[in-house]
């Protein structure tokens, strides 16, 4: 929708990773953005962990789930880089990630993998249990992926640097609660509880995680909310490892005096304060991961962060315009996507589960290019894995297939 000055002009609601990402691909466009957070700062829900992984997640078969993380890595590192080069605010370290085998069949794997993408030795390789010992300077059990131009990342400081990017064309609101949104007369309005317009502009975006099903235009899309504990383990300077090594979880170099180790992964799961058991849990996945690295810790005695991250059913992210469900007619044919009714103006970033990292900088720019109808950084195929929309054509055929079968065994 892109047009005259007085129309580029948006709402974002959440100053996350989804959020900041896609109010600064837009505001390097030359729009205007109202930013609106219940917390006092960006990057204070989900995207506060003090550290988060920057890996892709390859596969034998090269599925979308591959090929999404292969490219929001790429593109990662690029946007990283770009606001490296700014003086931006972003903390992260290319200490590269070794991502060790479960087992030897998954070892297997991992080397079949290897042998059939044929990477860059830059970008990807497998090393054997020697070398990875080296990388991490620890005797760990296996072999596995080293992904050199991996890292860590602080999703907090990454979220300030993007809306430090361009930040005279971003207004941040933020201790705002957005308890409604309607549209009047071709703008978008997000309303406070008692009814005063926050901010008002032709396109609304919602990132703001599970909360966006709180607004009855929104409520059909499928998020969850996925808990995650993070375990903060007391780490030397120069201390190993001095990388991040994943197997079932994940820890990473002393930053700040910190280590962090993780995660679980609990649905559904409320509780908003860090539990003995979490930490428990996380000492066990470190042993895993780094054997007898745990071994002097104790469960009480840690520190740790909870966070909630929105989830999708089949685990990829939402990008893009927000389906008009009650215009669908569930009993009709199914049609595909692009002919799909939309709210105009109205758009979701959001379902990033445990890959906000991975996947902003290339979602904010998607979202970006999809909002002003610009070529698109991805291929078709995997426009319409991201696409909102998706749930509902799902939902719909299951209704139908529901409709025309016999109950089982009738």
């Amino acid at each position: 929708m892109a047009g005259p000055a007085s129309r580029r002009h948006a709402i974002v609601i959440g100053a996350g990773l989804a959020g900041s990402s896609a109010a600064e691909r837009l505001a390097a466009r030359g729009w205007t953005i109202e930013l609106i957070d219940h917390a006092d700062g960006p990057g204070q829900g989900a995207s506060g962990n003090l550290a988060g992984v920057l890996r892709p997640l390859p596969s034998l078969d090269d599925n979308r789930l591959a090929r999404l993380t292969r490219a929001g890595f790429e593109h990662a590192r690029r946007h990283f880089d770009a606001l490296t080069a700014a003086a931006q605010p972003l903390r992260w370290g290319q200490t590269g990630v070794l991502h060790l085998a479960r087992d030897e069949t998954h070892a297997t794997t991992q080397q079949r993998v290897v042998a059939a993408r044929h990477p860059a030795n830059d970008e990807l390789r497998f090393v054997e249990r020697d070398q990875a010992r080296e990388l991490a300077a620890w005797p760990v059990a296996t072999g596995g992926w080293w992904f050199p131009g991996g890292g860590w990342v602080d999703p907090a400081s990454l979220c300030r640097a993007n809306l430090a990017h361009h930040a005279a064309a971003i207004r941040p609101h933020y201790r705002c609660q957005v308890a409604r949104i309607d549209r009047q007369a071709g703008l978008w309005r997000a309303c406070n509880a008692a009814g005063e317009v926050i901010a008002e502009a032709p396109v609304l975006i919602l990132a703001n995680a599970t909360a966006a099903r709180n607004f009855p235009v929104a409520a059909h899309l499928p998020l969850r909310a996925a808990r995650g504990q993070v375990s903060h383990l007391p780490g030397e300077a120069g201390s190993a490892p001095q990388i991040v090594v994943c197997r079932l979880g994940y820890v990473t170099p002393a930053i700040d005096g910190v280590r962090c180790a993780g995660a679980t992964f609990g649905i559904d799961d409320g509780e908003p304060a860090p539990r003995e058991s979490d930490h428990l849990e996380n000492l066990a996945k470190l042993d895993f991961i780094l054997p007898g690295y745990a071994s002097k810790l104790r469960a009480l005695d840690l520190a740790g962060r909870v966070g909630f991250r929105p989830l999708s059913p089949d685990r990829l992210p939402m990008i893009g315009a927000v389906a008009d469900a009650a215009a669908i007619d569930a009993n009709a044919p199914s049609r595909p996507l692009a002919e799909m009714p939309r709210l105009p103006g109205l758009y979701v970033i959001n379902g990033f589960g445990a890959r906000g990292i991975v996947w902003s900088a290339l979602a904010g720019e998607l979202l970006a290019c999809l909002i002003t109808e610009a070529p698109l950084p991805l291929t078709d195929d995997l426009v319409h894995a991201v696409d909102p929309g998706r749930f509902l054509l799902r939902g719909r055929n299951k209704r139908v297939r529901d409709r025309a079968s016999p109950p089982v065994g009738g």
